[in-house]
């Protein structure tokens, strides 16, 4: 377990005190049950997505742009096979 050090000016100090003692706690187990739980909120609140799922993500994004802009190749203008693979030179 790590340590956290915070400074705080005494009557914040004293409260902290008096709440802990009134809920039979330490200020201690107060404050890291006050930190886990928010940072506990703040990633419910947040997706956490894997490197995989990011790209799968980022690609998505670039082909519905691509879609919308109308661009890329259609069906109809793609070369054909003999169009393709031939190497002669145009004349």
């Amino acid at each position: 377990m790590k340590t956290i050090s915070v400074s705080v000016d005494d009557e914040t100090h004293r409260l902290a005190r008096i709440r802990a003692a009134e809920t039979g706690t330490t200020v201690s187990a107060m404050m890291r049950n006050m930190l886990t739980s928010l940072l506990q909120s703040l990633l419910d609140d947040v997706q956490f997505e894997t490197e995989h799922q990011r790209r799968v993500r980022m690609l998505d994004e670039v082909m519905s742009r691509f879609e919308r802009e109308g661009v890329g190749l259609k069906a109809s203008e793609r070369l054909s096979r003999e169009e393709m693979y031939n190497t002669r030179a145009p004349r």
